[in-house]
């Protein structure tokens, strides 16, 4: 078996920031406006961010078939803790934000729920809704996808992290072509049985968010594992090809927008940015340069700003209100620059508090558990 250096792509570090920052613009845009309709498909960034992921966890990944049950325990106890401290943290400020709206809305004489509120509902279904939002299944559940929209790609993406960790030790990649065929095959059935919820809120539950999932992690891990081999088909060529192609997904989508088939582009989208992946892998940063920290600096806070952002967006539109009626586009931009700035700055101080005070001590605590296990492998 081949494997890819172990080295970081500081490059896709950055990228990583930028995917996010993506994702803020795409809901930024569709909770205030239904113009502007190229940033309102800049949901697509999701995928970048399922094959992204499988691309940077393949090394951690099991190889072998020796103890494989075990090696399989290990990573996915790994992605426990690099998953859940933040997302936890998350879903109290999105809690702590719904609540506050609903407040703010009541003296108002507005008797509206917010979106993701769980006021007057039973006991029992408030429960039941906490528990699945906190335990990452999301996307089985609709009512707690409501709490923190974003938070379904983790869903889904823990889901394909226990799958697939098993599926990596087959042979040539056998498992892993098997599990992005399930995949494709899942994204179907969404796309086709599930669309009276995907018309209004987007591929982002039940087999269309795993479907997606499965085939973005999957093509990630192929790259990674067969990066030495698929280097030759890297140039400015194909570099220059792989951006046009993103690029025009987001024009495509656009075109699609008030269509049926609109999220058929979901189909191709992770191949597309799997291209572009393997282009930018071909530039390497400098350690310690300052390139490499403005990139490394993006990567670090990216998940934070990917978890943070919609509970401060969502609460910046009911608190503080949002343009209305007919305005002019320059105070639309205003509005949308404002917010994006706004939210990003809010979200990365979330995050280093949240690093502090929540992941660090939770990671310090898993690190021990994974070395007992890791103890366990080697012995």
């Amino acid at each position: 078996m081949t494997t890819a250096p172990q080295h970081r792509f500081l490059l896709l570090d950055g990228m990583r920031g930028v995917a996010a920052l993506g994702v803020l613009a795409f809901h930024v845009t569709v909770s205030a406006s239904s113009d502007f309709q190229q940033l309102a498909s800049f949901y697509l960034f999701v995928d970048f961010f399922f094959v992204l992921s499988g691309f940077v966890l393949w090394p951690s990944m099991p190889h072998q078939g020796k103890q494989l049950g075990l090696a399989s325990r290990i990573f996915i106890l790994k992605r426990v803790f690099r998953f859940w401290p933040l997302a936890v943290a998350s879903l109290i400020v999105a809690l702590i934000a719904i609540d506050w709206e609903r407040n703010v809305l009541v003296g108002k004489d507005n008797f509206n729920a917010p979106y993701g509120s769980l006021a007057g509902l039973p006991a029992d279904d408030r429960i039941h809704i906490l528990v699945f939002a906190f335990l990452l299944l999301q996307v089985f559940l609709s009512a707690a996808i409501a709490i923190n929209v974003p938070l379904w790609s983790l869903s889904a993406e823990w889901i394909a992290n226990v799958i697939y960790a098993p599926l990596t030790a087959v042979k040539w990649g056998l498992g892993i072509i098997a599990a992005i065929a399930a995949g494709y095959l899942m994204l179907w059935i969404g796309l086709t049985f599930d669309a009276s919820f995907i018309e209004n809120s987007g591929p982002i539950r039940g087999f269309e968010a795993i479907g997606r999932a499965f085939l973005g992690f999957g093509l990630g891990l192929l790259l990674r594992k067969y990066l030495p081999q698929l280097s030759r088909f890297r140039n400015w060529w194909l570099l220059s090809l792989s951006i046009a192609l993103v690029v025009s997904l987001f024009f495509i989508e656009d075109a699609w927008h008030w269509n049926s088939y609109r999220y058929a582009i979901t189909y191709f989208a992770a191949p597309i940015f799997a291209l572009l992946i393997l282009q930018l892998t071909k530039f390497e940063v400098t350690p310690g340069t300052r390139k490499a920290k403005v990139l490394t600096f993006m990567g670090v806070y990216s998940f934070g700003v990917y978890v943070f952002h919609q509970p401060l967006i969502q609460w910046s539109n009911v608190v503080l209100g949002t343009p209305s009626g007919i305005f002019p586009s320059s105070k639309w931009i205003y509005f949308f620059l404002v917010q994006s700035v706004c939210v990003t700055i809010v979200s990365i101080f979330l995050t280093y508090e949240a690093k502090i005070l929540v992941e660090r001590p939770i990671q310090r605590w898993g690190k021990k558990l994974v070395q007992k296990a890791s103890s366990k492998l080697s012995a």
